[in-house]
C-alpha cells in the first residue's frame, strides 16, 4: 500500500478475472489487464465449467434444448483454448505473469472461495451480469454472489 497525499492508494498483487467468453466477461478482462499493468500484478484468468452443464454446453440459464452428446473433453478443450487466447492477449498487452485456471464446479463458489484462497487473490474483476431481472431473481448472478461472498476486493465492470 502506498500513501499519496492524504489518501492511501491500494496496490494489488494477485488479480483474478473469471472469464467465460461472454461480452460482459471480455469487457471485464480488458479492465483487469489495465489494472494489472498499473499495479505490476500477476493476472489469474479463470474459467469454471458448471458441473451440471458439463454435457449441456448449449443450455443457457438452464432453459432451452440440451445437447447431451457433447463430450466432456470437448468442453474442456474449448474452454482451455479460450484461456490460452486470453493469456496470449494479456502477455502481449504487457502483463509479465499470467496463469490460467480451468475447473469444473460451481462458478460462484470457485470464484468466491477456492480460487481466491489457493492463489492469494487480493482483487477480483467481474463483468456485470448479462441476465435479465427475472433470471437474476430466479437463479442469481455469479457477479452478485462474488461481490457478497469473496474475501478479496471486487470490481464489477459494466458495459
Amino acid at each position: 500500500m502506498r500513501v499519496k497525499g492524504w489518501c492511501r492508494i491500494m496496490t494489488y498483487k494477485n488479480i483474478l478475472i473469471g472469464c467465460d467468453g461472454s461480452p460482459e466477461s471480455l469487457n471485464a478482462f480488458k479492465r483487469a489487464i489495465e489494472i494489472a499493468k498499473n499495479n505490476d500484478s500477476r493476472l489469474f484468468i479463470a474459467n469454471v465449467i458448471k458441473r451440471q452443464h458439463v454435457n449441456t454446453e448449449s443450455v443457457a440459464l438452464g432453459f432451452g434444448i440440451a445437447e447431451i452428446d457433447i463430450d466432456i473433453q470437448d468442453a474442456i478443450n474449448q474452454r482451455q483454448k479460450l484461456l490460452d487466447e486470453l493469456k496470449q492477449k494479456a502477455i502481449s498487452s504487457g502483463i509479465n505473469e499470467v496463469k490460467t485456471i480451468l475447473k469444473i464446479g460451481s462458478p460462484k463458489l470457485m470464484l468466491s472461495y477456492d480460487i481466491v484462497n489457493e492463489n492469494k487473490i487480493d482483487l477480483e474483476v467481474v463483468g456485470a451480469t448479462g441476465l435479465g431481472k427475472v433470471a437474476q431473481v430466479l437463479i442469481g448472478s455469479t457477479a452478485t454472489f462474488v461481490v457478497e461472498n469473496s474475501k478479496s476486493d471486487v470490481i464489477v465492470v459494466k458495459n
